[in-house]
């Protein structure tokens, strides 16, 4: 007679769900080994940049009728005479066929227990699923779409009293004023309760600013998109012990690839003879020496430069295939020597972004360093490997192509400033510098009116909607000011970025009983007030530190000792009386003023 043996239960179990799957399954709540919630803006940025880029890219996508300005019948107005000849390799790219369009993304795996009462415990994923949680909120509260804001909510809310995710500790940021239908789009102006808390609402902030330039129909698509083809791996491991090990195996074993090796490798690898194969590692070799800690830096601006493409983490990659597909072993050597020309336009450019300006040309390319987005980095290549080409051959057409470089790096600035007043995204970014490098490829002018960096009229009524409203965004608050700033400096003069506070005349927090409050007593209009940038100047961080809450009198006296720097303070001092009118004057003064400075090309229409 043969022994009987227990059926063996599997260990874990493992299975590929949608994000709707995944909150319709139950509920869930943190495993004893997670921490507090610990995201902030850079990684809720990247999250959102990275599906809208996919997003973009797929079947789902709805672009909106004014993003970008087309090349249409316009395009003999993109003619730029001083522009040197491309070479015949790059007008490759130009020929290339769409990819082939992908529907779906990968978001990583989410490790929990079976459900206990019907609740799900997260050993790995609980940072993805809150911030998910306040991208889905933050969405179901900007739309419009009924059917869609009651989809939503039934992913965020398990019933009448209670939520699918729920958070360890006393915070309740999450539960009263995100999940809420409604909450996650209101301004907050209380303190926070606690740090997780403040991060949590980073998240719904930086999720609100992405999505508000976007139309009902491209809001509206991208959740479904999200909703249906973004996937993760939900892994559910039977025996708590073995999703602690799980979680810790994921998080502090092994070495992450080195994608720029894996480049190397590759590329040697398209050689088809151990003499090319030799000239490829010392060509990148020459390349990685001159560039040294920026060197990948380098390699996505050429990736972008080379495929025009939407990046994400396997840009190098793709890259790696495109040379194959479009070099092969017969061009391998040429491209891989043309990065070492690409390094040293690069180097060149990074001592211009490092240094203090000596002229206006080095002002104009340090003034790019303002902006915390990098789109414009390619281009910026571009154009100063042909101003280098142009100083070092010299010749008779030299003087008009070192005038032209000159006019086009005046103009990238200010093009950039304009670009974020208009809210673009990522994906937006992306498609408007890849279009202006695919004009410079076919000899045209990206800057003129009918240029990828041109704006049709919608997009500039943007722009001064942009000014004259109260500027929530932190990132464009600081980058406005700073770049108002620095158009007043002189050539030579130290730019005191590092040191370049804002200010709020009118504070953001200020204390009961005092002048703000009598002056300003109603809270929602002092906090708009508080944000407009007519109530906004620059500081150093001492002096921003010593004016504090301080009533106006106080404040103004230190003011005119920093008013000698600082030149959007000079009008600040003159005033007796800081008052909403005076918000308001200022307000419209400032926006002429930077209307101005960014000297925009008429309004290109497509008729």
């Amino acid at each position: 007679m043969k022994p009987t043996t227990a059926p063996t239960l599997m260990p874990l179990t493992s299975r590929v769900v949608s994000i709707a799957e995944l909150f319709s399954i139950g509920a869930y709540g943190p495993a004893a080994v997670q921490r507090d919630y610990q995201w902030r803006a850079e990684e809720c940025s990247i999250l959102l940049a990275d599906l809208d880029r996919v997003f973009s890219a797929s079947s789902f996508a709805v672009r909106d009728d004014d993003e970008i300005v087309d090349d249409g019948a316009e395009a003999n107005a993109l003619r730029e005479i001083e522009i040197a000849p491309v070479d015949d390799e790059l007008r490759v790219a130009d020929l290339l066929e769409p990819p082939h369009q992908l529907d779906d993304y990968m978001l990583g795996s989410i490790v929990v227990t079976p459900p206990d009462k019907g609740l799900r415990l997260v050993y790995d994923g609980l940072q993805r699923m809150t911030t998910l949680t306040v991208l889905a909120a933050v969405l179901r509260d900007m739309t419009p779409d009924e059917a869609l804001r009651d989809f939503l909510d039934s992913l965020i809310r398990l019933d009448e009293k209670s939520f699918r995710l729920t958070l360890a500790g006393k915070d309740t940021t999450l539960s009263r004023q995100i999940q809420p239908k409604g909450e996650s789009i209101r301004p907050r102006r209380g303190d926070p309760q606690s740090d997780m808390g403040s991060r949590i609402r980073v998240a719904a902030g930086v999720f609100r600013e992405g999505i508000k330039s976007w139309s009902d129909a491209r809001r509206d698509a991208f959740a479904h998109f999200l909703l249906t083809r973004v996937r993760l791996i939900l892994v559910e491991a039977y025996d708590p012990r073995l999703a602690r090990q799980i979680f810790v195996t994921t998080n502090m074993r092994g070495k992450n690839l080195n994608r720029v090796d894996l480049l190397k490798g590759q590329l040697v690898d398209i050689a088809d003879n151990e003499e090319s194969a030799r000239q490829v590692v010392a060509h990148w070799n020459g390349a990685r020496n001159a560039c040294g800690d920026q060197f990948e830096e380098l390699l996505v601006a050429v990736d972008f430069i080379e495929r025009r493409q939407p990046q994400g983490d396997d840009c190098l990659n793709e890259l790696a295939d495109y040379i194959q597909q479009k070099r092969g072993p017969a061009g391998i050597e040429a491209w891989v020597q043309k990065l070492t020309h690409h390094a040293g336009a690069w180097r060149e450019l990074r001592a211009f972004l490092q240094n203090t300006p000596t002229d206006e040309f080095s002002a104009d390319i340090w003034r790019l360093q303002l902006f915390k987005w990098d789109n414009w980095q390619p281009l910026a290549l571009l154009w100063l490997s042909d101003y280098r080409r142009a100083v070092r051959q010299g010749g008779p057409g030299a003087p008009q192509k070192i005038a032209a470089a000159q006019r086009r790096f005046a103009a990238l600035h200010r093009r950039c400033l304009a670009i974020a007043l208009a809210g673009f995204s990522n994906a937006d970014r992306e498609r408007i510098f890849g279009r202006a490098i695919s004009q410079v490829n076919r000899d045209l002018n990206p800057l003129a009116s009918s240029g990828a960096l041109a704006f049709n009229p919608q997009q500039l009524a943007r722009i001064g909607e942009t000014l004259r409203l109260p500027l929530m965004d932190k990132d464009l608050r600081i980058c406005l000011i700073r770049w108002l700033e620095t158009m007043h400096m002189a050539p030579g003069q130290e730019f005191r970025i590092s040191d370049m506070t804002v200010e709020h005349v009118l504070p953001r927090r200020p204390p009961d009983g005092s002048h703000w409050v009598v002056d300003f007593p109603e809270p929602d209009e002092r906090f708009l007030a508080c944000h407009a940038l007519g109530n906004l100047a620059a500081l150093d961080k001492g002096r921003n530190e010593r004016v504090s809450n301080n009533s106006f009198a106080e404040k103004r006296a230190i003011y005119e000792t920093a008013a000698g720097e600082f030149n959007t303070l000079r009008d600040v001092v003159t005033v007796s009386e800081w008052s909403g009118a005076a918000i308001e004057a200022r307000t419209e003064r400032l926006a002429d003023e930077v209307i101005r400075y960014l000297d925009l090309p008429p309004a290109f229409s497509r008729g």
